[in-house]
């Protein structure tokens, strides 16, 4: 959890200085030539918009996770578990955080109880994702996203 603290405060930080960095280079190009203000506009626009993929994971599963694991759609393997040695307990959230050289849109997420059982949520849209909540709607897994 630790570590999530501290990636979560460096992205927050890069996403700072970037959106300081963007604003100013943003005005002055608008400011500069007003007939290319509708390609600079949307171009500006689109890189500030879909920079990030992190968003908050809700665990209303009741059960407590111990593992969260997330990949690209692209690769077939999950790597570490983003949490460590910490859990998730069932009414808790963390927030999910990726480098910012990270590009990829679509994402798989894979959580795992204390037994072990894993449960698979495919093809996240992490461009227009912000919160994913966690559900078991009569033993059946689901996931509500905004």
């Amino acid at each position: 959890m630790k570590r999530l603290k501290v990636l979560g405060l460096v992205a927050v930080l890069l996403l700072c200085v970037g959106i300081f960095a963007g604003c100013g280079g943003s005005d002055s190009s608008s400011s500069d030539s007003s007939s290319d203000s509708g390609s600079s506009s949307s171009s500006s626009s689109s890189s500030s918009t879909v920079v990030s993929q992190d968003f908050t994971l809700k665990n209303a599963t009741g059960v407590e996770i111990y593992g969260v694991y997330v990949s690209p759609v692209s690769k077939s393997e999950w790597g570490d578990d983003i949490m460590g040695q910490d859990t998730l307990a069932d009414g808790s959230s963390v927030k999910i955080t990726f480098d910012p050289k990270e590009d990829s849109q679509y994402w798989d997420l894979m959580v795992t109880d204390s037994a072990g059982t894993q449960i698979i949520y495919q093809n996240l849209d992490l461009f227009k994702i912000s919160e994913v909540t966690l559900k078991l709607d009569n033993g059946n897994p689901t996931a509500e996203v905004k």
